[in-house]
C-alpha cells in the first residue's frame, strides 16, 4: 500500500478516494490501467460537442472536467450577434437516462475571439 499522504480531488466521491487509499500497489495499477480504458471509451469534450441551433462555434479549449465554448450567431446583428462563452460539462441526465451537456453561460466574450 502506498503511504503518501496527498489531497483528494475535490470532485472525486468519498467513496472512491477511500477505497484507493485502501488499496495494494497492485490494485492502484489494476485501476490506473481501468480508468484509463474508460477514458479512451469517452472522447474529450471538444471532439464531441456540436454547435447548437442558430450558432456557430468559434473556440473551444479543453480544461479536462469542462471546456469553454466560446459562440456567435451569425443571424443576429449587434451585441446579439456575440461572441458569448459557455462552460460546457458531461453530466448525468436526471429526468432521462444517459448523460447531457450543461452549457452554463458565462458572457459576452471582449477583444480577439481567436477564430479565423
Amino acid at each position: 500500500m502506498t503511504s503518501t499522504k496527498t489531497d483528494p480531488p475535490e470532485d472525486v466521491p468519498e467513496e472512491v478516494t477511500t477505497a484507493l487509499e485502501g488499496s495494494s500497489d497492485s490494485q492502484l495499477r489494476e485501476i490506473i490501467h481501468y480508468a484509463q480504458q474508460l477514458l479512451r471509451d469517452h472522447p474529450p469534450l471538444t471532439d464531441a460537442i456540436e454547435s447548437r441551433e442558430g450558432e456557430e462555434l468559434v473556440r473551444m479549449e479543453d480544461h479536462g472536467a469542462y471546456t469553454i465554448v466560446v459562440v456567435e450567431r451569425p443571424n443576429e446583428t449587434g451585441e446579439a450577434r456575440g461572441p458569448f462563452a459557455y462552460r460546457v460539462k458531461w453530466e448525468p441526465n436526471i429526468d432521462e437516462e444517459g448523460v447531457r451537456y450543461r452549457w452554463h453561460y458565462l458572457g459576452k466574450v471582449h477583444g480577439d475571439t481567436g477564430g479565423d
